[in-house]
C-alpha cells in the first residue's frame, strides 16, 4: 500500500518533506550519502528511522519517540529508491562518473534481462537517476555498488528472468525473420524496431512526440495532475514532468518586454517596496458581482475619488512585476540544463500579479474612460441600442487598459495624469471607428436584461489571463458555494497563492510556504484539490438553469 505522494511508508514521506526548502548543495550532499548507504539495506531486516536519517544527514534525533518508527527492509528499498529519484530530479542530470555509475543498458546486458525488466526492478533495489554525458545527452544510470548488492540478494530472481528473456528472444527473432504475416522480411512486414534483446517496439516519429508534448501542455493549462497525464500519454514520470515544464515556458514565451521598466529594479529592497505598493483590495471582486447598470453607476460615482499617488504606486508595482517576470523568462531561456520548477513558478506568480494589478488600475481609470466615451458619442451608454452596449463596454475597457500599460508613473510634468491619458486614448479609439459617428434611435430605453456584469478581466491579455483562471472561477461562485470552498483544507494557502486575500497579492509556492510557515510539499496537494473543486463548481454554475436564464 502506498500513501498519497507515492511512498509506502509515511516515515520516508516525512523525510522527503524536510528537504522541500533545502538548497542545491544540501540536496547534492544528502543524495551522495543516500547512494553510499543504499547497498547496505537488507530486505530481511528492519531499520529505525533515526538510523536512516543519521546515515543521510549526520544529524542524530533529539526526540526519543523517533526510535519507535521502524521500517522494514523491503519498504526501505522501495521508498529510499523513490527518494533517490526525486532528489535527483531536483538537481537535474549530473555529470556521468564512469568509475561509480553504469548505464541502464549496461545493467540490462550484465543481468541478461530486458531494459523493461530493469525498470520493473527499481522498487526492489535498482534505483536509477539521470546523468549528463559528454555529448550533452542524458541517460539513466545506476551506482555500481548498488547493482552488485542487488545481484548478491537476487540471484534466483535474475536467473529466472534471464531464462525467460532468452526464450522471448528466440521467439521474437523467429517472428521478425518470418514477418508479421508469415512471409519473409523482404516481402514487407510491420515497421518495427528490434532491440538488442529481440523485443519489438513501434518507432516513435517526430509527429508523435510533438503530439504528446501538445497533450501535456494542454493538460498543464487545464491543471490536470501529472500522474493522470503520465497514464494518458504512456511516458515516464521524468519525461512528463520535463515536457510539462517546457510547455509552461513555451506558453509564456510570447510575453513581450515591458513598455516601461521602473528604476531601481535590481535593488535588494525593490520587491518589498513594490510589494507594499501593489497590494490588492476587493474592488475587482465587488465590481464583478454587479449588474451593468449598477456597475456604470459605481464607475461614475468613483470618478475623482481615488488618490492619484496610490494609483501611481499601483501602476509602478504593475510595471515592476512584469519587468521581473520578463527577466525571469530571459534567464530561463539563456540557462543550460533542465528547467527548474521554482523558476517558472516565480515567473507565473509575477505575471498573475501583473494581470491583477492591470485589472485594478483599469478599474481606477474606467470613470474617465466612460466619461470621455459618452462625451465623444453624445449620449450615455445606457441609451445605446442593446447590441451596441457590449461594443461600447469593450472599447472603453480596452482603451483604459492600453492607457494604463503605457502610463509612466514616475513622470511629474504638468497635466500628466492617468485620467488625461485615458481620455486621450478612448477618444482616439472612438475617432478611429466610423461606426460611432452616427448613433440614431430613441435616447430613453431600458437597460437590456441580457447584458451581464462588467468583466474587467478581459483587459488582461493571453496567456496571462489563463493563469488567472482560478480567480475567474472564484468570482463566478455564489456566497454559499464560496463557503463550501473556504471550508476545504488548503484554502488558506490557495487564497495566498492566487492573491485572494485582502489586502494581498499572488505569491509563488516558496513565498506562500514562508507566509503560512509550512513547506509547500505539505499543502500543495490540498491547493490542487481546491483548484479542481473550484473549477468543478464554476462549470456547474454555468450549466445551471438560473445562470442560463
Amino acid at each position: 500500500m502506498t500513501i498519497a505522494d507515492g511512498y509506502r511508508t509515511s516515515a520516508i514521506s516525512l523525510v522527503h518533506r524536510q528537504f522541500g526548502f533545502a538548497g542545491t548543495k544540501v540536496i547534492r550532499r544528502h543524495l551522495s550519502e543516500l547512494l553510499k548507504v543504499y547497498p547496505e539495506f537488507d530486505p530481511s531486516r528492519s531499520y529505525p528511522l533515526s538510523w536512516f536519517v543519521f546515515r543521510i544527514t549526520g544529524v542524530a534525533a533529539a526526540d526519543e519517540s523517533v526510535e519507535d518508527l521502524v521500517i522494514s527492509g523491503t519498504d526501505l528499498l522501495a521508498d529510499a529508491g523513490l527518494l533517490i529519484d526525486r532528489l535527483a530530479s531536483r538537481l537535474g542530470p549530473e555529470a556521468f562518473e564512469p568509475d561509480l555509475d553504469i548505464t541502464a543498458e549496461e545493467v540490462a546486458r550484465r543481468l541478461g534481462v530486458s531494459r523493461r525488466t530493469v525498470q520493473r526492478w527499481r522498487p526492489a533495489g535498482l534505483p536509477m537517476r539521470l546523468a549528463r554525458f559528454p555529448n550533452g545527452g542524458a541517460r539513466s544510470v545506476c551506482r555500481v555498488l548498488i547493482l552488485d548488492a542487488f545481484i548478491a540478494r537476487n540471484e534466483a530472481r535474475i536467473e529466472k528472468a534471464r531464462r525467460s528473456s532468452e526464450h522471448r528472444t528466440r521467439r521474437s527473432t523467429l517472428e521478425i525473420r518470418e514477418g508479421s504475416t508469415g512471409r519473409p522480411d523482404s516481402d514487407g512486414g510491420d515497421s518495427v524496431i528490434a532491440t538488442p534483446l529481440g523485443r519489438q517496439r513501434p518507432s516513435r516519429s517526430r509527429s508523435d512526440r510533438a503530439r504528446v508534448a501538445r497533450l501535456i501542455g494542454r493538460g498543464e493549462r487545464w491543471r490536470i495532475p501529472l500522474v493522470d497525464l503520465q497514464m494518458h500519454v504512456d511516458r515516464s514520470r521524468a519525461v512528463v514532468r520535463r515536457l510539462a515544464l517546457q510547455a509552461r515556458v513555451d506558453h509564456l514565451g510570447v510575453i513581450e518586454s515591458p513598455v516601461f521598466v521602473p528604476p531601481n529594479l535590481d535593488r535588494p529592497e525593490a520587491a518589498e517596496v513594490f510589494g507594499v505598493a501593489g497590494l490588492l483590495d476587493a474592488k475587482a471582486d465587488e465590481r464583478s458581482r454587479l449588474s451593468l447598470a449598477d456597475a456604470l453607476e459605481a464607475i461614475r460615482h468613483s470618478l475623482g475619488q481615488e488618490d492619484e499617488e496610490i494609483i501611481r504606486a499601483r501602476i509602478a508595482a504593475m510595471h515592476f512585476s512584469r519587468a521581473r517576470a520578463h527577466e525571469g523568462l530571459t534567464q530561463i531561456a539563456s540557462r543550460s540544463g533542465p528547467i527548474r520548477e521554482h523558476d517558472i513558478d516565480r515567473v507565473e506568480s509575477d505575471l498573475r500579479w501583473w494581470g491583477m494589478l492591470l485589472e485594478r488600475a483599469t478599474i481606477s481609470g474606467l470613470g474617465s474612460g466612460v466619461q470621455r466615451f459618452e462625451q465623444s458619442i453624445g449620449r450615455r451608454i445606457e441609451q445605446l441600442p442593446a447590441k451596441r452596449v457590449n461594443d461600447a463596454i469593450e472599447l472603453v475597457i480596452d482603451g483604459v487598459a492600453d492607457a494604463v500599460q503605457a502610463f509612466d508613473p514616475t513622470r511629474r510634468t504638468r497635466g500628466h495624469s492617468l485620467d488625461r491619458s485615458v481620455g486621450l486614448t478612448v477618444s482616439r479609439s472612438v475617432a478611429r471607428s466610423s461606426a460611432w459617428s452616427e448613433i440614431t434611435g430613441a435616447r430613453r430605453r431600458a437597460m437590456p436584461d441580457s447584458i451581464g456584469s462588467v468583466t474587467t478581466l478581459r483587459c488582461v491579455p493571453e496567456p496571462v489571463r489563463s493563469l488567472l483562471a482560478p480567480v475567474r472561477w472564484w468570482r463566478m461562485l455564489e456566497m454559499d458555494a464560496r463557503a463550501e470552498i473556504e471550508a476545504r483544507p488548503g484554502f488558506e494557502a490557495f487564497s495566498i497563492r492566487f492573491g485572494l486575500q485582502v489586502p494581498g497579492r499572488p505569491r509563488s509556492m516558496l513565498e506562500t510556504g514562508r507566509v503560512i510557515g509550512v513547506p509547500s510539499p505539505r499543502w500543495s496537494k490540498d491547493v490542487h484539490g481546491v483548484v479542481r473543486e473550484l473549477r468543478r463548481c464554476a462549470v456547474s454554475s454555468l450549466r445551471s438553469p438560473a445562470t442560463r436564464e
